[in-house]
């Protein structure tokens, strides 16, 4: 199924819906189930591209971020965070990324409980060579929206990251 058949799945599934749940407001449901089918679209643009090196989007991302920490490298704390995945998950993501030599994984040297990871020459190389090879279909996957509606939409996405903070705070509440 591609991203506008999810589209339309969600559409078309949206009266029967309201009926179910008429105490959720169907704007907004409409609108968190377009952005999961959005990330499932990113998803099947962009797996495609890195399965043949062995890697997800997920472990791109988790990289990419490692390479940008530079010198200094990160934790896998952090990239937890800025990737969104859990501990468990980090830890199969860099135990593959070390296997393929694209990462290294030290002790820190300011506090031997931590670790700290750090990107490879190799790894670079690998980031770089799909940054290339992933850039026409980023560009494509956005063509669809003007320059102007952009920076609406990342103010928009900012908006929805900000309510969903608050949305985590309120669910951890209620558990």
């Amino acid at each position: 199924m591609n991203t506008n058949d999810r589209a339309k799945s969600v559409d078309a599934s949206m009266p029967s819906w309201q009926l179910g749940a008429p105490e959720l407001s169907t704007q907004d449901v409409l609108l968190m189930r377009l952005l999961r089918v959005a990330s499932q679209g990113i998803t099947a643009c962009v797996d495609p591209v890195l399965r043949p090196a062995g890697l997800t989007e997920s472990s791109y991302h988790t990289l990419i971020i490692v390479m940008a920490a530079g010198a200094e490298g990160t934790t896998p704390t952090a990239l937890c965070t800025q990737v969104g995945q859990a501990a468990a998950n980090m830890t199969r993501i860099l135990e593959v990324l070390r296997s393929e030599a694209l990462i290294d994984i030290r002790l820190d040297s300011r506090d031997g409980r931590r670790r700290r990871v750090f990107v490879t020459e190799l790894g670079t190389s690998v980031v770089q060579g799909y940054a290339g090879r992933l850039a026409p279909i980023v560009s494509a996957a956005m063509a669809g929206i003007s320059a102007k509606d952009k920076v609406t939409f990342e103010r928009l996405l900012r908006a929805i990251v900000a309510s969903l903070d608050k949305a985590e705070a309120m669910a951890g509440g209620a558990a």
